[in-house]
């Protein structure tokens, strides 16, 4: 065996070895908060409990997985209210092509390495009941106007990283996003309870 081919050889073995941890290893933080704080939070993934945040808000670790991870969080007076943690492809991985090669991206692959969750996510608490109709109409128009400023945000950050073939599709969906929630605010505005006078 000649030098060359033992320095390759070696090459390769250290990158096996090592690439796992170009992206961060397998595990993460993940921060639950509500508006307002003190509730409990039960995290899952593939209907199973990773992780349960009491009281809010809190900081967890998590196994990195392709998975999203649904919240569903309990505060007495308000109504239950659930978020999703979904998994992004770290950014990192396109390193570990050039630095790791596809031995690095196949290991990172199969340890889930290369998922990532957001780092935080904050889920509104709705009360189960309003002193009066101009509080409810106040607290849900509130929720709206976040809502729409999160989209705007998101909208600014995919016309920055997107692919010209892939800007308008991604445009879309965000807006689709954006409507069906604007939707599902009306929807629980209609369910609100407002507290009988008298």
């Amino acid at each position: 065996m000649n030098m060359r081919l033992a320095f390759l050889l070696f090459v390769m073995q250290v990158l096996a070895s090592g690439c796992a941890t170009l992206t961060k290893g397998t595990t993460q933080t993940v921060t639950v908060n509500t508006d307002p704080a003190g509730a409990i939070c039960t995290l899952s993934r593939d209907g199973k409990t990773v992780a349960i945040v009491n009281p809010t808000p809190g900081s967890i670790p998590v196994e990195k997985a392709s998975g999203a991870i649904s919240v569903l969080c309990k505060k007495t007076t308000y109504q239950d209210a659930a978020g999703t943690l979904a998994s992004e492809f770290q950014a990192m991985t396109f390193g570990n092509i050039l630095f790791g090669g596809l031995i690095g991206v196949a290991v990172d692959a199969a340890s889930g390495a290369m998922n990532q969750y957001p780092d935080m996510v904050t889920i509104t608490m709705i009360p189960e009941e309003f002193t009066t109709p101009e509080s409810r109409d106040k607290f849900f128009d509130a929720m709206k106007a976040a809502l729409l400023r999160e989209s705007d945000e998101v909208k600014e950050r995919i016309g920055k990283a997107c692919r010209a073939e892939n800007c308008a599709s991604e445009l879309a969906a965000a807006d689709a996003g954006t409507k069906a929630k604007l939707a599902e605010i009306e929807k629980q505005r209609v369910r609100a309870r407002v507290r009988e006078a008298g």
